[in-house]
């Protein structure tokens, strides 16, 4: 009888090789995830320098309105104590406002419209109005815009999105410019 050198030569021959493969396999699943979590690490990682990088680069005047927390805001304070997932977040900014317009619960959007509302009086009463600007290159025409606050009503010019914006984030710089407008021309 001839025995061919890579055909298995019994029962138990057969079931190692199988079991060989089967651990060959079950390694390389277990390397490919770790490589995939790895990746997906160094990728959150890479994320999370990014955005560290521009929220502190950016001092501008502009940034600096953007971000500015008013602590004093009535509106929506008892619609922000009835979701719990609110009750540690301060809501007192023009960049935090926007963002609750994305949800869907209409008395959370009331609310963020009417504190968008109230932050804008506030800027206005400070002597810093705003305008939100939107597009390709608006960050360009808010650096030129800027250069000079003296003019047109001293306005300051924020850009909040370079060439496509949610709709949530669009209706909130619909909100604001509507509110700055109001109070300009009533002066």
């Amino acid at each position: 009888m001839k025995i061919e050198k890579n055909k298995p030569t019994s029962f138990t021959d057969m079931n190692s090789s199988k079991m060989c493969y089967k651990s060959i396999f079950e390694f390389k699943k277990i390397l490919l995830k770790f490589v995939y979590t790895l990746l997906l690490l160094i990728c959150v990682q890479v994320q999370a320098q990014a955005t560290k990088d521009v929220t502190y680069e950016n001092n501008s005047i502009a940034m600096q309105l953007y971000t500015k927390c008013f602590d004093n805001l009535n509106q929506g304070a008892a619609i922000f104590e009835k979701y719990p997932t609110f009750k540690s977040t301060t809501f007192c900014s023009l960049m935090n406002c926007m963002m609750l317009l994305s949800y869907k619960e209409k008395d959370i959007q009331l609310a963020a419209e009417e504190r968008l509302k109230e932050i804008s009086t506030q800027l206005y009463k400070e002597g810093n109005p705003v305008c939100l600007l939107m597009g390709l290159e608006s960050n360009l025409i808010v650096e030129e815009k800027n250069r000079n606050l003296n003019d047109d009503n001293h306005l300051v010019y924020i850009n909040f999105a370079d060439c496509i914006a949610p709709d949530f984030l669009n209706k909130g710089a619909e909100i604001i410019n509507n509110q700055t407008n109001l109070l300009i021309n009533n002066n």
